[in-house]
């Protein structure tokens, strides 16, 4: 905070301040970096689904799971695009995504010093934030899905809502459609909040409407604006009646420490998010308002998903922390001017970093498996089993067991399931239309108009997973979530159908 004034006023000479900007980004790209070295060896399931997208695009200029079948279940099509051109350059999708990560943990941090200025408080505030994000356990567990670029972005809202900049709040709220519709809720929300913004809409609504082009291409082209994961998803039954509502409960029974290091930001910065609406309510206008509306939109994504009735993966509540992490950051730094509340509150924050950072290290140099997953198998397992797998199929297509990502990623062979072959989808799409009410049905079929349905692609063989250790150690898995497991290449029987994801 001295520093920032003394910058402001010019008592700082020129070497000094421009040493001094180099600090917070040059500190957060080391930090990110490191930490993406600790987890790059870790990334779950539905993070290779991605990378495997991203690798397709980038070196056969084709949009799917395997290069044999177009596909529309990539969830965060930004996300494909920017590691496809990273990929490109780099020639490694692994590559790609430490330098994405590294770059949006740079964003965010930036975009936080910047809005924390703005707003009154210190400087240090940018880097609580990057730190309370990037050391978040379950951050940390969904490296290769959109959760870093979406903390960026988010970051860079925030800064569009501090002090009202249409143009910059145009930028985040297309970038945030593109990368994953759902997170849309947190411009809406940042929307409401600031009228400023209304009034500038002749400034923003182009710009957020260039991201209107990538839909209309994928409801004519692939026959659904919104990718097909979401339709997939809701018809999910495996998870024993667990959703997002409750699925917090489930997950600390298996990872309580890891939950624990995650949840207790985030409660906490929701405890800040009703505290400043209160004071809303009541006619005062904190300084914060545009850190609450984070808040605010992190709480009611939350909802949204409890809502759909989706399974409760981990990631799901990644926008919910890095939304309510982000306000607590901002409350701790509201309270530099009292040094008896910063203090404690500061040493509290620091703890928990600490606590976090011990951990990550404690996981494993490098990790690997992430800290939380519900994967049946570690990915060096997987990759092991989708190597022996491409050898062993050849030209020959291949059912997947369920989980299929980083099967794909590695066995480069025909492996289908809903996730590669559209084929599958015309039945998926029945059974929703069947339990959905008027409003869902028309909006289904909406989505689905231009859909044209095919034949699956027919199968040879089945990958199945059994219970227990089997009779070839390579095959053989386990997993804190689901135990020992192994696999079985089998023929296809004439009843098989292919299952869906867990």
């Amino acid at each position: 905070m001295a520093v920032d004034a003394l910058t402001r006023s010019g008592e700082i000479p020129p070497s000094t301040r421009t040493a001094t900007s180099f600090l917070l980004p040059g500190g957060v790209g080391l930090l990110a970096a490191a930490l993406f070295w600790l987890v790059h060896d870790a990334l779950i399931d539905d993070g290779y689904i991605t990378l495997g997208y991203a690798r397709n695009l980038a070196f056969h200029g084709h949009w799917g799971l395997i290069a044999e079948e177009t596909a529309n279940t990539a969830t965060a099509p930004l996300n494909v695009l920017l590691l496809a051109a990273g990929t490109a350059l780099l020639r490694s999708p692994v590559a790609a995504l430490g330098v994405l990560f590294v770059l949006s943990a740079v964003v965010l941090a930036l975009s936080l010093r910047r809005a924390a200025l703005e707003t009154g408080l210190p400087g240090w505030t940018g880097a609580l934030g990057a730190g309370l994000v990037l050391l978040n356990p379950l951050v940390l567990s969904s490296a290769g899905l959109e959760v870093a670029p979406a903390a960026a972005l988010l970051g860079v809202l925030l800064l569009s809502a501090v002090r009202p900049r249409p143009v910059l709040f145009g930028l985040a709220t297309g970038a945030l459609a593109l990368l994953r519709l759902d997170l849309l809720l947190f411009a809406v929300v940042v929307l409401l909040g600031r009228p400023a913004l209304w009034r500038g809409w002749a400034r923003w609504l182009p710009i957020a409407a260039l991201a209107l082009p990538w839909f209309l291409w994928s409801w004519l082209h692939f026959g659904s604006a919104v990718p097909d994961t979401l339709l997939i998803k809701q018809l999910q039954e495996s998870w024993g009646g667990w959703t997002v509502r409750d699925g917090i409960a489930l997950y600390v029974d298996f990872f309580p420490a890891a939950v624990l290091l995650s949840a207790v930001p985030a409660y906490t910065g929701a405890g800040f998010a009703v505290f400043l609406v209160l004071l809303r309510i009541r006619g005062r206008v904190p300084e914060l308002w545009p850190w609450t509306l984070l808040g605010v939109g992190a709480v009611l994504h939350h909802y949204a998903y409890t809502l759909l009735g989706v399974p409760p993966y981990h990631w799901y509540y990644a926008p919910a922390v890095v939304g309510l992490c982000l306000l607590l950051a901002g409350g701790i730094g509201a309270m530099a001017p009292h040094r008896f509340a910063v203090v404690p509150a500061l040493v509290a924050a620091v703890g928990v970093l600490a606590v976090s950072a011990a951990f990550a290290v404690q996981h494993g140099m490098p990790w690997r498996s992430a800290a939380i997953t519900t994967n049946w198998a570690a990915p060096a397992e997987y990759a092991r089993i989708g190597t022996e797998l491409g050898r062993v199929v050849g030209d020959r297509t291949v059912a997947s067991p369920g989980e299929i990502g980083t099967l794909a990623y590695f066995c480069g062979c025909r492996i289908v399931d809903q996730f590669s072959d559209r084929g599958y989808l015309d039945e998926r799409l029945r059974q929703r239309l069947d339990r959905a009410g008027s409003l869902e049905r028309t909006l289904l079929a909406w989505n689905h108009r231009h859909f044209e349905p095919t034949e699956p692609r027919p199968v040879d063989l089945v990958l199945r997973r059994a219970p227990g250790p089997g009779p070839d150690p390579r095959w053989t898995v386990g997993s804190p979530w689901s135990g020992t497991s192994h696999f079985v290449l089998e023929p296809r029987s004439p009843e098989h159908s292919v299952p869906g994801p867990r």
